[in-house]
């Protein structure tokens, strides 16, 4: 499981990255508003720089939100006909849980409370952990929330995402401790295919068209 893709759009960050044998190749834009644009010229850069053919993968990951709608749907899209196309494995990933690994890498923390500002007035949010084999673990599922109506009161969990900047009137009266610069950590594809090859050993795998976005709202803050 050493030749992989993974892919996530659900937030503004974009981020790609492929492995070849145990060498990366990674490719990521912030501020990105329009996931469609050259993203097959994105997926086809970065697998020529890693010299790797697609039909060589032995799987492609992808984020599937809950997160922004048009970025979702284009990335699910993108992977469904890669994957059918050429017989690959997908494996899907909680977008929110991508962030919390890369959090509990970065900080070297244990329990992560991720929230994200899904727009009016609402967060994403769920919580993470690592087991003792390092694969991440949901604490609480990933949720739309009301900010009005959070209420989260459990202790040793630490805050990351852009909601809790955002919307610190209404979310920062628990007992979360908010990371420093919590809201500029955002999915990582490379993190998300070492997450991957721990799924892929035990055949976690979804077959293409069964791959469904995690939307959690009709639409949301395109």
């Amino acid at each position: 499981m050493n030749k992989s893709l993974a892919i996530d759009t659900s937030t503004t960050h974009f981020t790609i990255a492929c492995e070849n044998n145990g060498v990366f190749v990674e490719y990521s834009m912030d501020n990105c508003l329009d996931h469609a644009k050259d993203l097959f010229i994105n997926i086809n850069n970065i697998l020529q720089k890693a010299t790797l053919d697609i039909g060589s993968l032995d799987f492609i990951t992808v984020g599937i939100g809950p997160g922004r709608f048009s970025g979702l749907r284009v990335a699910v899209s993108a992977v469904q006909a890669l994957a059918y196309t050429h017989n690959i494995k997908v494996i899907t990933q909680s977008s929110l849980s991508s962030i919390a690994v890369v959090a509990i890498n970065q900080f070297t923390v244990e329990k992560i409370a991720v929230a994200m500002d899904a727009g009016n007035h609402k967060i994403f949010f769920g919580c993470y952990c690592q087991d003792e084999a390092n694969i991440i673990k949901p604490i609480v599922q990933d949720t739309l929330i009301d900010i009005k109506e959070f209420d989260f009161n459990q202790t040793e969990f630490y805050g990351v995402g852009n909601a809790w900047t955002k919307y610190s009137d209404h979310l920062l009266h628990g007992k979360i401790i908010i990371l420093d610069e919590a809201d500029t950590v955002y999915p990582d594809a490379k993190t998300m295919i070492t997450c991957a090859k721990k799924r892929a050993i035990n055949e976690e795998h979804t077959r293409p068209f069964d791959i469904q976005p995690n939307y959690l709202i009709d639409k949301v803050t395109n």
